[in-house]
């Protein structure tokens, strides 16, 4: 899987707004409204004193969710951490795990924020826009924008307001457990995004494919911290 377009690494904070301000018009949001039959959900873990990012892509068919493929990149941060531009610290390495995947899929699942942001450019519009395929950002906290409560049955739901417009939903994915945010990245508007994660609900708070790349995103930096000769053979094991 290879990047479409290079979106530019910026060298301090003004330089990443800049960049985020030019790439926000270029954001389409315009759905074929078909349902995708694979997803390639996106995780990061850090470890080494927060110096190293770890990056996990698992690919699943869609609807039934069987793992087709798993892929992984490690390497030092070289971003600082601000609210809203986490693409310039993490998508470095998030970029080169996508491109070792071997198969294309159809959809991506990303723990962060589609236009729910913000400048309307989250992590899943600058990794939609990379690639040019159909992104979803999925983010266990609110970043922009307002909501409505959130019923404590398991499917309520609210819309994210930002500036008077809606950029997504917050989603009570579990009874009694806190809401997850939805929001569209890149090739997919408001209902599709919902619909796409909802169907990929199971028994846990996020979707299944991002939460199987959260489990080996962590599994991966367990294993190459506590022992740096493990092997691929072993991080292919049942997660």
């Amino acid at each position: 899987m290879e990047p479409k377009i290079s979106l530019g690494w910026p060298k301090n904070k003004y330089e990443a707004v800049n960049i985020q301000k030019e790439l926000a018009g270029r954001v389409d949001l315009v759905s074929n409204n078909k349902e995708p039959s694979t997803i390639a959900a996106i995780d990061t873990a850090y470890g080494f004193g927060g110096e190293k990012l770890y990056a996990a892509v698992v690919v699943v068919s869609f609807p039934g969710l069987r793992e087709i493929e798993r892929t992984y990149y490690v390497d030092a941060v070289n971003f600082p951490y601000y609210p809203g531009l986490f693409f310039f610290r993490e998508g470095p390495v998030i970029i080169e795990a996508l491109k070792k995947l071997k198969s294309q899929p159809d959809l991506l699942i990303v723990h962060g924020h589609g236009i729910a942001h913000p400048r309307y450019i989250g992590l899943a519009c600058h990794l939609g826009l990379c690639f040019e395929i159909p992104t979803v950002g999925c983010a266990r906290k609110l970043l922009a924008g307002t909501h409505r409560p959130v019923g404590e049955n398991k499917g309520s739901c609210q819309p994210i307001l930002l500036h008077g417009k809606e950029v997504g939903y917050a989603y009570r994915s579990k009874a009694r457990v806190k809401p997850i945010f939805i929001s569209p990245g890149y090739k997919c508007d408001l209902f599709l995004a919902r619909d796409i994660v909802v169907k990929c609900l199971r028994d846990y708070r996020l979707p299944e494919p991002l939460r199987l790349a959260h489990l080996f995103a962590n599994k991966f930096k367990r294993f190459n911290e506590k022992d740096l000769k493990k092997t691929d053979s072993e991080l292919s094991l049942e997660t």
